[in-house]
C-alpha cells in the first residue's frame, strides 16, 4: 500500500506538459524485479490526430490499417527501465467489456508521440479483429520491452479503441532484472583442467562448495559472447566451478551434468576460445558459447547438456557448473562426449 502511495503522489507532483507535445505525460518509478500499479482514467487524455509515426519505419509500433484502435484518448507515461532487465506493460480496464488499446516504446531520447522521429524499439497491443489460432484475449493488453547493457526512457500510452475516451483502468508495470549490480571484489576462480578424448565419453565427479560467485555477468548477455539472457541471470548467481578442456579441429564436444540430487538447481555453460585463456568474468568475445538451465515451468528432471563444435580450427573449452542464485552446494557428475 506504501508504494502504490507513493507512486500516486510522483504522478500528481510530475505530471506537466511535455516540451515535445500537447499531451500531458504523467512520470514514474519502475520497481527493480518488483510491481508497480498505477490508477488511470481515459478521461484525463486526449484524442491524437496525427499517428503517423507509428507506422513510421523508424518506429514501427503499429500499422496505419490499426489506427481506429488507437483513435480515442491516449493518456501517456513515461519510466525508465534499466540495464539487464525485461518490462512487461500490462492495462486492465476496469470495464470488461471497454474496449482499450496499449503501446509503448524504448529510447527516442525521452521525445513524446506524436513528435516521435526515431526509438529502439516499440511494441503494440489491441483488441483483436478475428481469434487466432492456440491464443485466447481477454480485456487486458500487454506489451514487453527489453534493455541489455544501456538504461532507456519508456513512453507507454493508453488508449481508447474506436474513438473511446472515457474508462478507469490500472497500469501495471513489472520488472525482471533491473537491480545495481554490488561490486564486490571477485575472488580468484579455481579451474581445472580435465581431458576429453575422440571416440570417448569421460565422467568427472565434482562439488559446487569447492567454487566461488562470479558477481559480474553481462559477459554472458554480451553481443560478442550472447551465452545467456540477462533475464535468466538468476540461473547463475550460486556458486561457479570451472574446468578447461580441449575440443580439436573437425570435432563435436557433447558436455552432460547431472547433478546427484536433482532438486539441487545445477546449471551448465562453456564457450570455445582460441590460444588466449579467457576466464570469466573477464570474457570479452569467444568462438561460440551455449548454456543450459532450469525451465521457469514444469518438471525438471536436473540434467543439463550443451554441445560445441570445431571445424577447421583447434580450441579450447571452458566448462561452468553453476548453481541458482543463492546455491552454493551440491554434488555431480560432468559427462565429456567428443566424437
Amino acid at each position: 500500500m506504501k508504494t502504490k502511495i507513493f507512486i500516486l503522489f510522483l504522478l500528481v507532483a510530475l505530471t506537466g506538459f511535455s516540451a515535445h507535445s500537447q499531451h500531458i505525460v504523467s512520470t514514474f518509478s519502475a520497481k527493480p524485479n518488483g510491481v508497480v500499479e498505477v490508477a488511470g482514467r481515459l478521461e484525463d487524455g486526449s484524442k491524437m490526430e496525427d499517428l503517423s509515426w507509428a507506422w513510421s519505419s523508424q518506429n514501427a509500433c503499429f500499422v496505419s490499417t490499426k489506427q481506429h484502435k488507437f483513435s480515442g484518448n491516449h493518456v501517456l507515461y513515461q519510466t525508465e527501465i534499466p540495464p539487464r532487465s525485461e518490462m512487461t506493460i500490462r492495462v486492465i480496464p476496469r470495464d470488461k467489456n471497454a474496449d482499450f488499446s496499449l503501446y509503448a516504446y524504448s529510447g527516442g531520447g525521452g521525445a513524446v508521440v506524436p513528435n516521435l522521429p526515431y526509438c529502439t524499439s516499440c511494441e503494440a497491443d489491441y483488441k483483436w479483429d478475428f481469434k487466432r489460432r492456440g491464443k485466447t484475449q481477454d480485456h487486458t493488453r500487454s506489451v514487453q520491452l527489453r534493455a541489455i547493457n544501456n538504461p532507456f526512457p519508456v513512453t507507454i500510452g493508453v488508449v481508447g479503441g474506436q474513438g473511446l475516451s472515457s474508462g478507469d483502468f490500472i497500469l501495471e508495470v513489472s520488472l525482471e532484472g533491473g537491480e545495481t549490480p554490488e561490486n564486490k571484489p571477485q575472488p580468484d576462480i579455481p579451474i581445472f583442467r580435465i581431458d576429453s578424448e575422440k571416440g570417448k565419453s569421460l565422467t568427472y565427479e565434482g562439488k559446487l562448495k569447492e567454487g566461488v560467485f562470479v558477481y559480474k555477468l553481462d559477459w554472458a548477455w554480451d553481443g560478442q559472447n550472447a551465452c545467456f539472457p540477462s533475464t535468466q541471470k538468476d540461473k547463475y548467481e550460486g556458486h561457479h566451478q570451472l574446468y578447461l578442456t580441449e575440443l580439436p579441429r573437425r570435432s563435436e564436444l557433447t558436455v552432460t551434468l547431472i547433478p546427484d540430487n536433482p532438486k539441487d538447481q545445477l546449471n551448465l555453460y562453456a564457450y570455445s576460445i582460441g590460444s588466449e585463456l579467457q576466464v570469466v568474468p573477464d570474457l570479452h568475445s569467444c568462438v561460440s558459447c551455449e548454456a543450459s538451465y532450469m525451465a521457469r515451468s514444469g518438471r525438471d528432471p536436473g540434467i543439463r547438456q550443451v554441445e560445441l563444435r570445431a571445424i577447421n580450427n583447434p580450441y579450447q573449452v571452458v566448462i561452468g557448473v553453476a548453481g541458482a542464485k543463492g546455491v552454493t552446494s551440491g554434488s555431480y557428475r560432468l559427462e565429456l562426449s567428443l566424437k
